[in-house]
C-alpha cells in the first residue's frame, strides 16, 4: 500500500487496530468503523508502522480518505486499477452496496486527486 502516517492534528474519533488508526467524523455508525478495521486486518492490508485513514461522508456516499506516501507526487498509475478494485471490494463487503469512494489525500487529509 502508499499510505504514510498522518500528523497530531484532530481529524475526528480515533479507533485504533494494530497499527491501524481510523479517524471518522461524528455521522459515521461505529459498525462501518468496525467492519473497515475487520477488512483491513482480514486482508493483511494493515501495515507494519502506524497508518493513518480517514472515513467520513458527504451528502452522496461514504468517503475513505488515505494518505499518499511522501516519495509520490500522485498516485502510479500501476497502483489506480488496485485502488478501483479496492474501491469496489469496500464498497459491497463493508458498506452493503451504498455509494462508497476513496480519496488520496496528503497527510492532513486534504484531496490531492479525484
Amino acid at each position: 500500500m502508499l499510505i504514510a502516517s498522518s500528523c497530531g492534528t484532530s481529524f475526528g474519533e480515533k479507533y485504533t487496530i494494530g497499527n491501524l488508526e481510523i479517524y471518522f467524523t461524528e455521522d459515521i455508525s461505529n459498525r462501518y468503523v468496525e467492519g473497515l478495521g475487520k477488512y483491513f486486518n482480514d486482508h493483511h492490508l494493515i501495515q507494519n508502522e502506524t497508518h493513518s485513514v480517514q472515513l467520513t461522508s458527504d451528502t452522496e456516499s461514504f468517503i475513505l480518505k488515505m494518505v499518499l506516501n511522501d516519495e509520490y507526487k500522485s498516485l502510479p498509475s500501476a497502483q489506480k486499477k488496485n485502488l478501483e478494485l479496492l474501491t469496489a471490494d469496500l464498497q459491497h463487503k463493508v458498506f452493503r452496496d451504498l455509494p462508497f469512494k476513496i480519496q488520496i489525500c496528503d497527510m492532513n487529509f486534504n484531496p490531492i486527486e479525484k
